[in-house]
């Protein structure tokens, strides 16, 4: 009886060894499931100006490279995993070709995103992440939910074996038991099999120190470093141009004085950004971001001629204003220069583009109109196309003073303030705020037909632009853009006017009186 205590504690500890065994492997098979996700993942997409971006994590890397190692950065994320440490860094996969086009033209729209690759940058990083979250939560959520169901089938079991008699349960126990033991054993190897391979990606290292070139030394990707032969990058290098501080002047000067600006006439008012004709100048776009953000704004209302040709290359200004705004809401009423193209982009990124309906914003009743003609600059012509076909300015306008009558909103917006001052003639609404003028006119008074008084407010542009030539550097001239306060309840509207002028200087006046209010009685 004494000799066989031995083998029946070795076999006891054996199975306790087993099942601890298991129970570690069960334990950390999900995460070791989320390391390989991220590994072998597909890569994510993201579009920056109108080209797809293949992004695709790599554990260990402490290094971005762009077309293999053609080009290197040193940015990378760190990710910490109790007493582990990860370097995450990517692969981007791009054409140049398509992105940076050989045609010169095309090319300078790309200048003044690689004057401030900031807001590409941030897309690519949040594209990451959302890879790196959406990857490992899943693996890590479907390798659980099967240890759960497969947890409840052997409890089940157990449950029915344990109300059948001893004899008949002893019966089932050994029906297939090898099978059983087989699958468990191939079960178990391949978790650990699984868990080998995601140490050895957690262990693995792609650690380089990465040399900037000399070829990009005074620009904003100084200390990128490009390897291979020159003519691959020569379409690259054909954008870049010295770093330019004038944007990053202005935006200080602008934080100075927005700081203690009384923009928001009472706490309950809605606040929006109105701006309009940047026509590629993409440090205004950043301005014009920043100001929503410093002041808090509902919405930005951006009123046409956001680019120039209208092409997709065009459509990093989107990412710029939605970057520096830190995701503000924008309402967008195309101008002549604004193409499908750019609609399409501006929807993609959740943009409300204009369908000449009125629509609630918060507490303001506002109707965007999509200008109803189409620059063909952008195609080399001169003149313009009808945006839909067989509307044409006469329609249009008719169309928007049916819609403002049937719906009484509190703002019309859109970008021709000769086509505004026919619509806001009709009394319909409260206010309407246009452009296309270049210089800022502000309050126009008109007479209605019922012998009433229409407001139109003309705002200038936020390119600094005085004629049609596109000019996308620092402003030459003043550039403009208002920030409204409205009171919803009262109705009193007023404007307060942001000047940025070449010199980098900003101001904002004071607030100025668009329409009177109505009284309201104190409860």
């Amino acid at each position: 009886m004494a000799s066989h205590r031995p083998v029946a504690t070795a076999r006891s500890a054996a199975k306790v060894a087993g099942l601890l065994l298991i129970g570690i492997t069960l334990l950390v098979a999900p995460a070791a499931a989320a390391v390989l996700a991220v590994q072998l993942a597909p890569p994510a997409h993201v579009e920056i100006a109108g080209q797809d971006v293949t992004v695709r994590p790599v554990l260990g890397r402490n290094t971005t490279q762009v077309a293999g190692d053609a080009i290197t950065r040193p940015e990378h994320g760190r990710i910490e995993l109790g007493p582990i440490a990860v370097d995450v860094g990517l692969d981007l996969g791009v054409d140049w070709n398509r992105l940076i086009p050989e045609d010169k033209q095309t090319r300078q729209y790309l200048v003044a995103l690689f004057d401030d690759p900031s807001p590409a940058i941030a897309s690519i990083r949040s594209a990451a992440r959302r890879q790196v979250l959406s990857w490992t939560v899943a693996a890590a959520v479907v390798v659980l939910a099967t240890e759960v169901a497969v947890g409840a089938l052997l409890w089940q079991r157990r449950k029915k074996l344990a109300a059948m008699p001893p004899s008949l349960a002893d019966v089932v126990s050994a029906h297939n038991s090898r099978l059983r033991r087989l699958v468990v054993v191939t079960a178990v190897a391949s978790l650990i099999a699984l868990e080998l391979m995601a140490g050895h990606t957690l262990l693995h290292r792609d650690e380089r120190v990465v040399v900037g070139s000399p070829a990009l030394a005074g620009t904003s990707l100084a200390g990128t470093q490009v390897e291979g032969l020159v003519a691959d990058v020569i379409p690259f290098l054909a954008v870049l141009r010295p770093h330019s501080t004038f944007y990053d002047q202005v935006s200080d000067n602008l934080d100075s004085v927005l700081r203690d600006a009384a923009v928001r006439t009472d706490e309950d008012d809605v606040l929006f950004v109105e701006a309009e004709d940047l026509e590629d100048v993409n440090g205004m776009a950043r301005i014009v971001g920043r100001a929503a953000t410093l002041v808090e704004a509902d919405f930005i209302s951006f009123s046409g001629d956001l680019t120039f040709a209208g092409k997709p290359v065009e459509s990093y200004l989107i990412d710029t204003i939605d970057y520096y705004s830190q995701g503000t809401p924008v309402e967008f009423s195309p101008g002549l220069h604004d193409t499908p193209a750019i609609l399409r982009a501006a929807t993609a990124r959740g943009w409300h583009v204009a369908d000449n309906r009125t629509h609630q914003v918060g507490d303001v009743s506002l109707l965007t109109l999509a200008d109803p003609r189409v620059s063909t600059v952008g195609n080399f012509g001169a003149g313009t196309v009808p945006r839909d076909n067989g509307v044409d300015v006469d329609d249009f306008v008719e169309a928007a003073v049916e819609e403002a009558c049937d719906s009484r909103p509190d703002v019309v917006v859109l970008h021709d303030h000769v086509l505004g001052q026919r619509i806001a003639e009709s009394g319909c609404q409260d206010l309407v705020i246009d452009g296309r003028s270049f210089r800022r006119i502000g309050v126009q008074r008109y007479l209605t037909p019922d012998g009433g008084a229409a407001i139109e407010y003309t705002v200038g542009s936020a390119g600094g632009h005085v004629d049609t030539r596109p000019n996308p550097g620092p402003v030459q001239h003043r550039a403009t853009f208002e920030v409204f306060s409205l009171d919803p309840e009262s109705g009193l509207v007023q404007a307060s006017v942001v000047t940025v002028r070449p010199d980098a200087s900003v101001t904002v006046s004071e607030p100025i009186v668009v329409l009177e209010g109505q009284s309201v009685d104190e409860p």
